[in-house]
């Protein structure tokens, strides 16, 4: 039986960045939330900005909390006494975010197996994992997932090293995920950003990007797409849930360039060499 306390958001790779904004946006409609990081200080620091009086044992009038947890989620034990925690704690859990991952730079030609297995160790073991352990306690509250993909769960576009590999397994887990789960009553949804606004944008691979165009160590690996905020997407992680979205593409007039490419390999082809050629008065 599911306890007459507030829903309950798990979100990992809470403490920084898009997760931090989806944390804080569940709070704001009226969740108890756990973020998870490796960081402790970044979750320390985490927990002050979102909401001291939520912190750890403190509530609010409405029974709201906030607790931060340091958790290494590619270690399958640590995960489930992560959940163990979160259950001991708040009773129940309605949704679970799986925002953790990273990008990278780089030609597959020149793509070592190492880096591959860190990627998808990164962007879909943690998914795997967390979801995996988080099912019983979903079942019970008719709960949903939701993994945080890119566009590169929907393309492959140029330059972008492991993340396209990594980012298409999540989209395929995702969507096996939802037909297994729908008699058990568990949605399972996947948001695809496109690049997002951040202070470091075009700053974070210019070590990587040796033997490439410049262009590459820009978000998206160059993509011609402008940058979303991140408070967009955090809202569209929330109207996923409310309405039980199976996939979310964001900015959505993308989808139908997506879809014309699926239909049209040469298309799509065609419209990722426009999307990522040189274009230097782009900010995205």
């Amino acid at each position: 039986m599911v306890s007459d306390r507030p829903p309950v958001a798990l979100v990992t790779g809470g403490s920084a960045g898009l997760g931090f904004v989806i944390a804080r946006k569940f709070l704001g409609a009226g969740y108890s939330v756990v973020i998870v990081g490796r960081d402790s200080g970044r979750l320390d620091d985490a927990r002050g900005r979102l909401d001291p009086e939520r912190c750890l044992s403190r509530t609010d009038g409405t029974g709201q909390r906030l607790i931060c947890s340091s958790c290494d989620l590619t270690d399958a034990e640590a995960v489930e006494q992560l959940l163990t925690h979160t259950l001991e704690s708040l009773d129940r859990l309605d949704v679970l975010v799986n925002c953790v991952g990273a990008s990278d730079r780089g030609l597959i030609e020149k793509l070592e197996a190492d880096r591959a297995e860190v990627l998808f160790r990164q962007n879909v073991i943690t998914a795997l994992l967390c979801s995996q352990k988080a099912l019983d306690a979903l079942e019970k509250t008719g709960g949903v997932i939701v993994n945080i993909g890119s566009l590169a769960s929907k393309v492959g576009a140029r330059y972008i090293g492991a993340y396209a590999i990594a980012k298409h397994a999540l989209a395929g887990m995702t969507q096996q995920l939802r037909l297994e789960l729908k008699p058990r009553g568990i949605h399972v949804c996947l948001v695809s950003p496109g690049p997002i606004r951040r202070e470091d944008a075009g700053q974070r691979y210019h070590e990587s990007i040796d033997g490439l165009p410049a262009q590459a160590a820009r978000p998206g690996g160059g993509t011609r797409v402008k940058g979303l905020p991140p408070e967009r997407v955090a809202d569209a992680v929330l109207s996923a849930i409310q309405h039980r979205k199976p996939d979310v593409v964001l900015p959505g007039y993308l989808r139908l360039l997506i879809m014309l490419g699926h239909a049209s390999p040469r298309l799509g082809d065609w419209l990722l060499l426009k999307f990522t050629s040189p274009n230097e008065n782009s900010t995205a």
